[in-house]
């Protein structure tokens, strides 16, 4: 096959990848359909404008830089090497891209070929795997393999104190049996919002499994603790003012005053919410010596 200047320019144009020609002052000097799809723009709106006005707007003065030392250093980058982009279409959407690069010169003239390739649905997939292996999914409170990570990484840390809160629903069984586990799993659905409404964004609030729930609270010390503790608890008592089943839940807690002490702390907090629950008390807690 015979391969002339307006066959190449179709292949150009068919091309399933948006391409984009950048001089080398970041003027868009051509566009592909794939790009004009891509973008939202019409071929005229494209050619002429600045490059920059396809990234969100927080992100074009950093790019300004980036262009400017590629330009002085041009050289070609394959698909996905650079990471991902975040683009900006005609109608302010934004779309997740990733990028090749590709130098080119022209009778003297310096410009560079990029290519763009849409992977948002391929982005989104990924957080929502992300998401499933690190949250329980009833609840949506962090999971066990996600837990014991972060309790390992603050035990080799120098994150200090660290507090504990051990939560154990009573009586779940009971819900289960009396009311079908549909309804008990409504009751850990209801804890689990306590939870999040009672404790810090940066609070580790995790499910272990069960009824068991537990918390980990960076920098937080004795008196800081059982205040947060109380918090929680009066927050609960104003959901079950309002609920159809009143959720009942045993409490430990413990801190640990260095980092190396958080399985200790762990397990001292186990202990006294058992020691709760088994002595008809709701909350055991004491300063980890």
């Amino acid at each position: 096959m015979e391969i002339d200047a307006e066959l190449l320019a179709a292949v150009v144009d068919q091309a399933p990848d948006a391409l984009l020609l950048v001089d080398d002052e970041g003027w868009v000097a051509f566009a592909n359909r794939a790009a004009c799809t891509l973008l939202g723009y019409d071929l005229a709106e494209l050619v002429g404008a600045p490059v920059e006005k396809l990234m969100p707007e927080r992100f074009r003065a950093t790019h300004v830089g980036h262009r400017t030392r590629f330009m002085q250093a041009p050289r070609a980058r394959a698909m996905g090497i650079g990471g991902r982009l975040p683009v900006r279409r005609a109608d302010g959407t934004e779309v997740v891209a990733e990028v090749s690069l590709g130098p080119v010169q022209q009778n003297g003239n310096h410009g560079v070929v990029v290519a763009l390739r849409d992977v948002t649905e391929r982005v989104r997939e990924e957080d929502r795997l992300r998401y499933l292996s690190t949250h329980d999914a009833l609840t949506e409170l962090y999971n066990r393999a996600f837990f014991e990570a972060e309790k390992s990484r603050l035990e080799s840390g120098r994150v200090a104190p660290i507090s504990v809160v051990v939560v154990d629903v009573d009586d779940l069984k009971v819900v289960n049996d009396r009311y079908g586990h549909a309804a008990g799993d409504q009751h850990l659905r209801a804890l689990a919002a306590v939870l999040r409404r009672a404790f810090r964004a940066d609070d580790v609030v995790a499910r272990l499994g069960g009824d068991e729930f537990v918390v980990l609270l960076p920098r937080v010390d004795v008196m800081e603790r059982d205040e947060i503790v109380e918090r929680f608890l009066d927050e609960l008592r104003r959901q079950n003012e309002i609920a159809a089943r009143p959720v009942k839940v045993s409490v430990g807690t413990a801190t640990a005053r260095r980092s190396g002490a958080l399985s200790t702390a762990l397990r001292v907090a186990d202990e006294r919410m058992y020691k709760a629950k088994s002595s008809l008390r709701r909350v055991s807690q004491r300063a980890l010596g």
